[in-house]
């Protein structure tokens, strides 16, 4: 038996959430191997906001899948059971800093590890995105975009919604002056997946948009970056 590929995968924005793009929810389900398949919605950062619960039953009932959620902000007893049962993991968008907040004072992140050790394909678009890395970019703490520290399965930083000037314009000049590490930039209508902590696929539902690897000197297209590197 060969070891479990260790898959994440990161929407800059868009998605069933929103109610949009509906191929970046494909290319999730599109990574696993088998036909029936088990998905858990965590919507954390939205503080278990029902609407989006909702959104998500909908957009993947008609799949073969078994689909449930899991609200963490009144509850983590049975967490663990819930979670190591799923085949992908798909965490909402929100507030980063809250959702971090929740998973470091109830100790989840080694669950999390623990998962992606196994096998399970752990998703998520905006805050759900970026939880992954060592740092990313997030105006989740209340005053404008800042660093904030991750839970360590990618290393480097990132940003999701990088077709915001404002938000690619910020990332760029925080890893010049050294305030983040290189990393990866998302658009919204973007996902990128992982496997084993390294970019390998670049998926946009929408017309010029792209994903970036910035470091101090450039910013440039990551399906470039992963020729140049991985190819």
């Amino acid at each position: 038996m060969g070891r479990n590929k260790k898959k994440i995968i990161s929407v800059g924005g868009g998605g069933f959430t929103h109610q949009t793009d509906e191929g970046l929810d494909q290319f999730i389900i599109n990574q696993l191997s088998v036909k029936n398949f088990k998905i858990g919605f965590l919507p954390t950062a939205s503080k278990d906001d029902k609407k989006k619960i909702n959104l998500f039953y909908k957009r993947f009932k008609s799949n073969n899948s078994e689909l449930s959620h899991f609200n963490l902000c009144s509850k983590t007893e049975g967490f663990e059971e819930w979670f190591l049962n799923k085949d992908i993991i798909y965490v909402g968008g929100g507030n980063t800093f809250y959702m971090l907040e929740i998973w470091k004072k109830n100790n989840l992140t080694k669950i999390f590890k623990d998962g992606y050790d196994k096998g399970i394909i752990l998703s998520g678009v905006s805050a759900g995105a970026i939880c992954w890395f060592d740092w990313m970019l997030s105006d989740s703490q209340g005053s404008g975009l800042k660093p904030l520290r991750g839970i360590n399965l990618i290393s480097g930083s990132c940003t999701p919604h990088s077709s915001e000037f404002e938000r690619i314009n910020r990332f760029q000049n925080d890893i010049k002056n050294s305030k983040l590490p290189e990393g990866i930039a998302i658009d919204d209508g973007v996902a990128v997946l992982f496997i084993d902590g390294k970019p390998s696929e670049v998926y946009s539902s929408r017309k010029n948009h792209d994903a970036y690897f910035v470091d101090k000197s450039k910013k440039i297209s990551l399906k470039e970056h992963i020729k140049r590197i991985y190819e």
